[in-house]
């Protein structure tokens, strides 16, 4: 009974430790790495991420805002 939970362990393990040893560092671009700061790309980029930001922020605050709602609403009712 122990030996079969051993062995059920055992194979996640040496999975998860085979992983670390094999695994090689991640490269980034050009851009992520740190290029040149004033580059149209590197600003590009930038924008880019504040517009996504931006999108998540106001889906996130209608997700709220329509929770509040709801619970408003039930506790009215």
């Amino acid at each position: 009974m122990i030996r079969k939970r051993l062995l059920k362990l055992a194979l996640p393990i040496l999975i998860g430790l085979a992983s670390l040893l094999i695994a090689q560092p991640a490269l980034a671009c050009s851009v992520c790495f740190g290029g040149d700061p004033s580059s149209l790309m590197n600003q590009g980029v930038q924008a880019g991420m504040l517009v996504l930001l931006g999108v998540v922020g106001v889906v996130l605050t209608g997700l709220a805002s329509l929770l509040l709602f709801w619970m408003r609403r039930a506790a009215h009712l």
